[in-house]
């Protein structure tokens, strides 16, 4: 096969890459120092019924680091009082006209940039009444020093000009859109004093605020977003790459088909949502099965889409909790992964949890060694052995602007990237016994559809035909062993 196809080129949310083995139950990472650099993050799904309450939680489990275990405590505490108050309505409803339609929601979204881990709970609720009510509860922790930082001023050099900084912002908006804020809102804001609710996304710190707090319900919770790189943080951040609005449990993933909106509701295709929520999608003569149950898509643009509603039903009935939240702007999809060892293997779950890499060096100091230098291109492959012969090589776009200065790039990148690569080093890597392995799936037109995860020997197989060995592939090591290999597509 030759390879030839138009596919926007694939980039990591970061720093990491996800394992999908049972490992997971490390308590830390081994290196040369006492240092974390990894950690393991898990989901705990529930999608049911319970009495007359539609519940929806996806909580994310961590370990690996000191404060693991408090920050699981803080979350499940949240989801926790937030149920309470549910079933106490419903206790007090009776047979008003909002029983049967009470439903409790609590699902998470997270980041890592080196040391520092942010994760944001969000919640909503029906409790009776004209609507229900939508909060947000968010944690920033080192995973080194296991420290809260409760305020954005924690992060910063200078808490109290950067915290002025922010407040100013806020100020300037509020003023500047009078109308969409209560007459009070000024005053709310300075009353707090730098306290803000916070998390970090991205590239960007944002401060968010409750509803009712600044303006009225309809314009919900109002978010302030503010550049890592205009921040001047105790810690080097930012240097990851803009989001994907699709997250599976909290990653980024990316979407071959997008989200559809039209008059007849949120449709998501199918094989990849399904997919995602671990379900086996097959397509034949006579149409489209889901676990070997056919199902009657909507074609959009050649694609078999089906409605929101469709997966939240599919992860309910299945043998694995899973649901999705599409907010407009992201779709968010949750699965459950085993609590244990024992429970992945008598569940037949994929994983206890996925092991997250971060680049911080040992001794306490940032690597240079960035995501962007964690690509190669794979020199030869010995299947008896397993070892990956591979030629390390430097992945830029457009936005590295001060990587770009470095080596007196022009900057003017075609297709979004250059590959740089003056010298050829190799090296030699042995595969892990369970390498998470994802290759392109090429269709008869030699046109790039989706990625597939394969094993060592399916890499063996793709590295023989021809022209593959011209792609290059993202790669993460640990403990001397490639525990991820994913195949990058080159427009």
């Amino acid at each position: 096969m030759i390879y030839r196809a138009k596919r926007a080129a694939l980039l990591l949310l970061a720093v990491c890459v996800l394992l999908q083995a049972g490992c997971a139950g490390r308590a830390e990472a081994q290196t040369n120092s006492s240092r974390v650099n990894g950690f393991s993050q898990g989901s705990n799904v529930v999608n049911a019924v319970e009495g007359g309450i539609q519940i929806q939680t996806a909580l994310p489990v961590f370990s690996g680091f000191s404060a693991a275990e408090e920050l699981n405590e803080k979350i499940r505490e949240i989801s926790d009082n937030g149920l309470a108050e549910v079933k106490q309505a419903e206790k007090e409803l009776g047979n008003s006209a909002a029983q049967g339609h009470l439903f409790f929601q609590s699902y998470y979204d997270l980041f890592w940039d080196n040391d520092v881990l942010s994760v944001w709970i969000m919640n909503e609720n029906y409790t009776g009444g004209a609507h229900g009510y939508r909060w947000v509860k968010s944690f920033n922790v080192n995973i080194q020093t296991g420290e809260f930082y409760e305020t954005p001023g924690a992060l910063l050099k200078d808490a109290q000009a950067g915290t002025k900084k922010i407040t100013d912002t806020i100020l300037a908006d509020i003023k500047k859109r009078p109308d969409f804020y209560f007459p009070e809102a000024a005053k709310t804001v300075e009353e707090k004093h730098g306290a803000y609710s916070y998390y970090l996304d991205g590239k960007d710190l944002v401060v968010y605020f409750d509803l009712y707090e600044l303006m009225p319900y309809a314009g919900g919770m109002p978010e302030f977003r503010f550049p890592l790189d205009d921040l001047d943080l105790k810690f080097r951040m930012g240097n990851n790459p803009d989001r994907q609005n699709v997250r599976d449990n909290g990653m980024d993933m990316e979407f071959k088909n997008p989200v559809v909106v039209n008059d007849g509701g949120v449709f998501l295709p199918l094989e990849e949502t399904a997919g995602a929520l671990i379900h086996t999608v097959k397509k034949t003569d006579a149409g489209y099965t889901v676990d070997g149950k056919s199902v009657k898509p909507t074609m959009i643009d050649g694609a078999a889409y089906m409605p929101v509603d469709y997966f939240n039903t599919l992860g309910e009935n299945g043998p694995i909790p899973g649901f999705v939240v599409y907010d407009g702007k992201t779709l968010r999809i949750f699965t459950q992964t085993a609590q244990s060892d024992d429970e992945s293997r008598s569940a037949g779950l994929n994983s206890v949890g996925s092991e997250i890499y971060l680049n911080s060096a040992p001794g306490g100091t940032s690597s240079e060694v960035s995501w962007k230098k964690r690509m190669c291109y794979i020199k030869s492959y010995d299947e008896k052995t397993g070892t990956v012969t591979l030629d390390p090589i430097e992945w830029i776009t457009s936005e590295d602007k001060s990587r770009i200065q470095e080596l007196k790039l022009d900057g003017d990148f075609p297709d979004g990237y250059y590959i740089y690569n003056p010298t050829v080093e190799t090296e030699k890597i042995k595969l892990s016994e369970n390498a998470k392995i994802s290759l392109i799936q090429w269709n008869a037109q030699n046109v790039a559809e989706s990625d597939v995860q394969t094993d060592a020997a399916g890499l063996g197989k793709r590295l023989a035909e021809d022209g593959a060995l011209s792609f290059p592939y993202e790669y993460t090591v640990s403990d001397g062993k490639i525990i991820a290999l994913r195949e990058q597509y080159v427009p």
